[in-house]
């Protein structure tokens, strides 16, 4: 790693940016703050923390959108060595005391759009001090008369707690004639904590350090920032309340000079809309953000402006790539859909498919410094080429560790013979003889047939999902009869919906002809318009087909029969759903 990475991450991009000054650093709702305007920001914010008595390892906890305030505090945070915990407010509000009282963090700021739904969840905390912002603080005049501040009323004001706006809080920080003084450098400090997306339990909360960040930026440094220049624009779509954000959409953008765009309001269908109005050079979306496009209609060469499309967080379909592709292409995109592979715990990026020729769906080639295996899930031994394992990963931004989760922590990392520090992922991956790595699924995406034998769901979806009526596709196991067995939730494409049961049989048929585990073989079927999202962490919610039971079709040798299935997942949901309003009723 070089040798910059020894200072806190503020200072790191301040001084990577001392000759871009006067080059955009941000643009939101019609206002534009360059990189000097931007730093002055921060120190001003700085400064108004440090009136406020928050002190160096002090934890603030955050519930924001993607804003240009957001940013500026957690640079702010940095420079006095406080520690910035990003929170999604739907996570607050299922559990507020995890994030305030177990961290002992004394401090909330909040978007004042999400205080009347984090009303109740803050009652229960020992928060302190609440500071609430708009969502166009660093917008237009226009913006901010058309978006106008939400003030509280005197029923929403909570006793003991002391409130302050965010113009308020600007205003003491440009007022202090008090000397900022940065802590001594630590390896290994706390800089970040952001959550996981939950979608394997509760979201766990990532430390992140100064030199996750910092080392980070030393591996996007050895590819040439992937391309990107001084001026580049930048959208940013996903909230820096994620790892993948905060790291990858904004902190390394930043360190190359680029102009980030914050779209705040977190909205795959109107994805092209803002392509089309931001015109950036890079944007990071969601699958679903791209799966939109495919219904659009776009003019030949209209997004020719857009050079580094990046997509992660989920396993694409080979044929759902290579649609999205094509769309793209004709749009003007020069560039195939670039997939990374990461976690938060890595500092997010671990791997990228851009330095492969023709590239689909692959997860691609480690990113320097990094290095993988994959080994058998029993015996922890490696496996062969294109041999599915368990990949383990080992790089310089990893984490710290999960926060007031020693366990969690200790199952997550292994360090081996050599003194080499793993992270455990938990997904299941194949290298070529190139060394191309695809990450098909997770571990737990499966489940033990009556022989002892792992099924793994994702390889039987990726083989509906190629199918030419199929646009998605996603299998779930359920408990029926006291045995496991996979069930198949399908989107057709549009013009297969009228044919929808002949092309169930046919599916069917080509499961029969091509799995050689019978148990492998869907139970049932249940056609879909689109999947459901999770309100949580706004990926496509799978968990909540489990409990389904209406509407599924069986494919039998007299025909297709439509058909409830009760599950053992399904009474267990509606049991706990009878407690809950039992609960309520109390």
């Amino acid at each position: 790693m070089k040798e910059f990475n020894k200072c806190t991450v503020t200072e790191n991009i301040i001084n990577r940016n001392e000759n871009n000054l006067n080059v955009s650093a941000f643009e939101s709702f019609g206002s534009s703050l360059s990189y000097k305007d931007f730093f002055e920001l921060v120190n001003c914010l700085t400064k108004g923390y440090i009136e406020l008595g928050v002190k160096d390892r002090d934890i603030v906890t955050m519930c924001m959108a993607g804003t240009v305030d957001s940013m500026a505090h957690f640079y702010a945070l940095n420079r006095i060595g406080a520690i910035t915990q990003l929170v999604n407010p739907n996570y607050f509000k299922i559990n507020s005391t995890k994030y305030i009282n177990d961290t002992n963090s004394k401090l909330l700021i909040v978007l004042d759009r999400f205080y009347p739904m984090l009303q109740e969840a803050i009652k229960q905390t020992n928060v302190e001090k609440i500071m609430l912002s708009s969502i166009t603080e660093q917008s237009s005049f226009l913006y901010k008369t058309l978006i106008r501040r939400k003030n509280l009323k005197k029923d929403q004001i909570l006793s003991g707690v002391d409130y302050i706006s965010y113009p308020e809080f600007e205003r003491i920080g440009s007022n202090s004639i008090k000397e900022i003084i940065s802590p001594e450098f630590i390896e290994q400090k706390d800089s970040a904590i952001v959550y996981t997306s939950g979608s394997t339990g509760n979201p766990k909360g990532v430390i992140l350090t100064n030199d996750s960040f910092n080392n980070m930026i030393s591996i996007y440094d050895a590819k040439n920032g992937f391309g990107s220049k001084t001026g580049d624009r930048n959208l940013v779509l996903i909230p820096p309340m994620y790892g993948t954000s905060l790291a990858h959409c904004v902190n390394a953008p930043l360190a190359f000079g680029c102009t980030n765009i914050m779209q705040p309001i977190y909205n795959p269908q109107t994805f092209l809309k803002d392509l089309q109005k931001y015109k950036p050079n890079i944007v990071v979306g969601s699958l679903g953000h791209y799966i939109s496009l495919l219904d659009k209609d776009i003019k030949d060469g209209d997004l020719s402006f857009l050079n580094m499309p990046f997509t992660g967080g989920e396993p694409l379909p080979k044929k759902l790539a290579t649609q999205i592709n094509e769309k793209m292409k004709r749009a003007g995109i020069k560039n195939n859909l670039i997939i990374g592979y990461g976690m938060s715990e890595f500092g997010t990026m671990t791997m990228f498919n851009m330095d492969i020729e023709n590239r689909t769906n692959e997860s691609g080639y480690l990113m320097p410094f990094v290095e993988a295996k994959i080994v058998n899930p029993i015996t922890n031994e490696p496996v062969g080429v294109n041999e599915k394992g368990i990949i383990k990963i080992s790089t310089p931004a990893i984490m710290k560790g999960y926060i007031n989760n020693p366990e969690a922590t200790s199952k997550f990392f292994e360090i081996d013979e050599n003194g080499v520090v793993w992270g455990n992922t938990g997904d299941i991956a194949t290298v070529d003889e190139n060394g191309a790595y695809n990450v098909v699924g997770r571990s737990s995406d499966s489940f033990t047939d009556s022989k002892g034998n792992i099924v793994y769901l994702f390889d039987i979806e990726n083989m509906i999902a190629n199918n030419k009526y199929v646009k998605e596709c996603e299998l779930v196991p359920l408990t029926i009869g006291g045995k496991k067995v996979p069930v198949a939730h399908i989107v057709l494409e549009k013009n297969a919906v009228q044919l929808s049961e002949d092309i169930l049989t046919l599916i069917n048929k080509e499961c029969i002809s091509n799995l050689s585990n019978e148990e492998a073989i869907p139970f049932a079927y249940k056609l879909r318009d689109k999947f459901p999202t999770s309100p949580i962490s706004g990926k496509r919610d799978y968990d909540t087909l489990k409990y389904e039971t209406e509407d599924y079709i069986k494919i039998t040798d007299q025909g297709s029969i439509y058909t409830s299935l009760e599950s053992e997942e399904s009474k267990i949901e509606n049991e706990i759903e009878k407690v809950k309003k039992l609960e309520m009723k109390i």
